[in-house]
């Protein structure tokens, strides 16, 4: 990589975060070469870095050089500073994994290293991709920028859970084995899915192209209004009574095109010679099948909604014209993702509302088309925080001023 692609990386990792909702500060640092790598330097609120912060460093200066010459598989490093992150840090010696995707960055648990230094912070890496530190925030060290950025917002949204969920009973582990299993498959199966740079075009008329637009931007639009971070999430359209569109497994929302998105057999689940569809493929068919009023559902790992995910709750709506609309938001059993049980959970949590939250994972919600869903989504995830109190105070506001 030269330096100015490195400048590109940087300007678009920094369009990540968008300081919509909780605001986070820190740096970000990529590798240019064997040399050198390019630094934002400072700690700055991420959402606010500009090319005026860049720095490009000998990669024989630093802490952050320290990193990258001792882990060649590190090509990016974030770290990033929040209240949320800054309080569970303190108040805790690790965190123990209840949600999935953090699972699938860290195993079991999220390890809290009592200082900043290269070597307290390699050794926690060791077996992970991020790590908290002592008071003072989160890293996240990955093999490019783009997984970086989630990596750092799904340890903030970790951070929440703790925080935020003790008003609703607290965070429920994941069993060890699950998050160990989670961990090993995505390392070794989700992130390999789908690297082919192309895909033969399979042919569609303008009506069908359009869907697939659709899915691409509202994809987008999980990233840039906080729903989902990285590949993580899905969306899907009912094309006919017996096909469906869906996102692929394992991409970036920004990098999908028209000829990505997965024309599926809602029946059998047959694609052919296409992209993977995403894992979630099975629950989705399932609930075409058994809503006739589903036309679009769309799968988020919003935070809040997130918060009742880690400790197995849902809630009930008391706006009258919210409650009709969408019904309450019901939690599902347990199931893995991907499942053919988790679809069964799914749609049987599906049968008097249009939302619900599957434990450790996330919340799905589906209607009669793709515009009304993500507004049902983003409604949701509003509700959900005003609940958990996210505006109101910081719930370790007590052990900061100790």
């Amino acid at each position: 990589m030269d330096y100015e692609q490195g400048i590109v990386l940087l300007e678009n990792a920094i369009k990540g975060f968008h300081g919509k909702f909780k605001k986070m500060y820190g740096q970000m640092a990529v590798r240019i070469d064997d040399a050198s790598y390019l630094s934002t330097g400072g700690n700055k609120l991420l959402a606010e870095i500009s090319s005026d912060d860049f720095e490009l460093c000998d990669i024989n200066s630093g802490d952050l050089g320290e990193i990258f010459r001792a882990r060649k598989d590190f090509n990016a490093i974030i770290f990033g500073c929040s209240p949320d992150t800054v309080s569970a840090s303190t108040a805790f010696n690790s965190i123990s994994s209840s949600l999935e995707d953090l699972a699938v960055l860290t195993g079991p648990k999220l390890k809290i290293v009592s200082d900043s230094s290269p070597e307290s912070i390699m050794n926690a890496l060791s077996d992970s991709n991020v790590c908290l530190i002592k008071g003072a925030g989160a890293i996240a060290a990955c093999s490019n920028l783009r997984k970086a950025v989630a990596g750092i917002q799904i340890v903030q949204k970790a951070c929440e859970a703790e925080n935020h969920g003790r008003f609703i009973g607290g965070t429920v582990a994941l069993d060890p084995e699950a998050a160990t299993a989670s961990r090993k498959s995505f390392r070794e199966d989700y992130v390999k899915r789908n690297e082919e740079s192309h895909v033969e075009f399979i042919g569609f008329d303008e009506e069908e192209f359009a869907l697939r637009s659709q899915l691409i931007e509202y994809g987008k639009d999980l990233i840039r209004h906080d729903l989902a971070y990285g590949a993580w999430g899905n969306l899907s359209v009912k094309l006919n009574d017996e096909e469906m569109l869906i996102t692929p497994s394992s991409m970036d929302y920004f990098d999908i095109k028209p000829e990505d998105i997965v024309r599926v057999n809602i029946n059998t689940l047959e694609y052919g010679d296409q992209r993977v569809p995403s894992s979630e493929a099975p629950m989705h068919a399932a609930l075409y099948k058994s809503r006739s009023d589903a036309s679009a559902i769309i799968h988020t790992h919003s935070n809040a909604i997130s918060v009742f995910a880690a400790c197995e709750k849902g809630f009930a709506l008391q706006d009258p014209a919210m409650k009709d609309l969408i019904g309450d938001i019901l939690i599902t059993e347990p199931a893995p993702s991907g499942s053919d049980l988790l679809a069964k959970v799914v749609c049987d949590a599906m049968q008097d509302t249009h939302a619900c939250i599957i434990p450790h994972h996330g919340a799905v919600f589906y209607g009669p088309s793709l515009d009304l869903v993500f507004a049902i989504a983003e409604a949701v995830e509003l509700k959900a925080r005003k609940l958990l109190s996210y505006d109101e105070f910081d719930p370790y506001a007590d052990v900061l001023d100790e």
